[in-house]
């Protein structure tokens, strides 16, 4: 069935909210175990089934880049769960007060998943926008979790705000696009907008390239990202960094690649000074934060001007690229985080300077972070220094060097401001009487296994050939 890991998603999503209901606060441990097997069962789905066929009509078609972005999601869903487990279980030496509703929390978190699924399928202008704020509208809910705790409802305020603004001009951007060619069928559209005033069209552009950058963080549509991020509990922050930016990266491949393909190609000036003004802001800002979750929210800023590189030039190379990057951010992004979330749930504390002497007293989990940290500022083998490499390469190929100098120039200062936390934890010793932080054996394995990947995935080839090979057919079957 082509729609089976999204079928299996909301299924587990209301079996959860139904199993909240009728089970008592102490059998409610088992809610997070089923999340987790729903998920695991959707992954399985998606990975052994079809990576090709519509339904309802062909309003949702899943297809190479689909499947891609299907496991991208349900995987980053998956880790999101196995890090919130402590936290919502009470098992960790801070109790943070409002942070409870198990079921609820899961059970939103799988709608959003459902959402982006949806997104990633959808091939009409309709179901792409109800699938957008179906991904979106649970984030808000997230973001403001802890109902008594003042940052974490001021996150909430501030996501609604800027994205009800992001959204409006979304929506009136594509019901000009619906005005201007009448069709709401992406293949029909792709063919319209050739026809099209181009006055017109580039209003209409502008308006959804707005709500586009809100979603991938894109300056100057940044504004939300640092204090969301910091007010949000330290879990639905891990998920933030990850999911909504890959959902940013699938509604931008519906526009590029399906709606305004033949329109956007000539707007190559416009992404490379957006990319280069992302890139450039996140990096500077990042460097003068104490904070290490917004410190992160400008490190997931400049990553998206890294990330955009690949629309560059129209190059068939540059799906595969982006694609691969996303791969390797939602992994290494996860393991920062991870990592994040576990001293967070032991300390309570979030400023840079608390991680001092990590090295000494928990030396896994301080090799972990600096594995984390090195792969998203681009130290080669790690896998981020081979996913900015064939970004690069796609910029260069577009015959932007200039893009290129800067993007470098910005990898290297990136380096100097992550290499403060690296500093932190191996250089400076650990604060007086300082023992062993404890951790679970669950955010052991995950620390562990994602350590690993952002390891491999840039050494094994065979993730990005095989992204290669799927992306390249689909851009021919276009």
């Amino acid at each position: 069935m082509v729609m089976l890991p999204e079928i299996i998603v909301i299924v587990t999503a209301f079996a959860v909210l139904l199993a909240d209901l009728f089970l008592d606060e102490r059998r409610r441990v088992v809610l997070a175990p089923l999340a987790l097997v729903g998920l695991g069962a959707a992954f399985v789905a998606g990975l052994a089934g079809t990576s090709s066929g519509e339904v309802f009509g062909g309003r949702f078609v899943i297809d190479a880049v689909g499947w891609w972005f299907r496991l991208f999601f349900i995987l980053a869903a998956f880790v999101t769960v196995v890090v919130s487990l402590d936290l919502l279980d009470g098992r960790t030496s801070v109790r943070m007060r409002g942070i409870g509703f198990r079921g609820e929390y899961y059970s939103v978190l799988l709608f959003t998943i459902a959402g982006m699924l949806y997104l990633s399928a959808a091939r009409d202008m309709i179901t792409l926008y109800v699938s957008l704020e179906l991904s979106t509208l649970p984030l808000f809910v997230l973001a403001a979790w802890r109902r008594d705790h003042a940052p974490s409802g001021e996150a909430g305020l501030k996501y609604v705000i800027y994205g009800a603004l992001a959204s409006s001009l979304l929506l009136y951007g594509l019901a000009l696009v619906y005005g201007i060619t009448g069709e709401t069928r992406m293949d029909a559209l792709a063919a319209a907008v050739t026809k099209a005033s181009p006055g017109a069209l580039w209003f209409a552009s502008g308006l959804i390239v707005c709500g586009l950058g809100f979603k991938l963080t894109l300056v100057p549509f940044h504004m939300w990202a640092a204090d969301v991020y910091e007010g949000a509990p330290t879990p639905v922050t891990a998920y933030l960094s990850v999911a909504s930016k890959g959902a940013g990266l699938v509604f931008a491949f519906q526009i590029y690649y399906r709606m305004l393909g033949p329109w956007l190609q000539d707007w190559d000036l416009a992404i490379a000074f957006c990319a280069a003004a992302t890139m450039t802001f996140g990096n500077l800002v990042a460097i003068v934060q104490n904070n290490i979750k917004r410190f992160m929210a400008f490190s997931a800023i400049s990553q998206a001007g890294y990330l955009i590189l690949g629309f560059i030039g129209a190059n068939a190379e540059g799906v595969p690229a982006m694609l691969f990057y996303m791969l390797v951010y939602v992994v290494t992004n996860l393991l920062a985080f991870a990592c994040i979330v576990w001293f967070g749930n032991e300390t309570g504390r979030e400023r840079i300077e608390d991680y001092r002497g990590l090295a000494q007293t928990n030396p896994m989990v301080a090799l972990g972070f600096m594995l984390a940290l090195f792969s998203l500022a681009g130290i080669p083998p790690l896998s981020g220094f081979v996913g900015k490499y064939f970004l690069f390469s796609v910029t260069a190929q577009a015959g932007m060097h200039w893009l290129v100098a800067v993007a470098a120039v910005n990898s290297t200062v990136s380096l100097y401001y992550y290499l403060r936390v690296i500093r932190q934890m191996y250089i400076e010793p650990p604060a007086e009487g300082a023992t062993t932080l404890p951790i679970t054996g669950t955010l052991a394995v995950t620390i562990g296994v994602l350590s690993a990947a952002t390891a491999l995935l840039g050494i094994i080839p065979f993730f990005y050939e095989t992204i290669h090979v799927h992306t390249i057919s689909w851009l021919a079957s276009l």
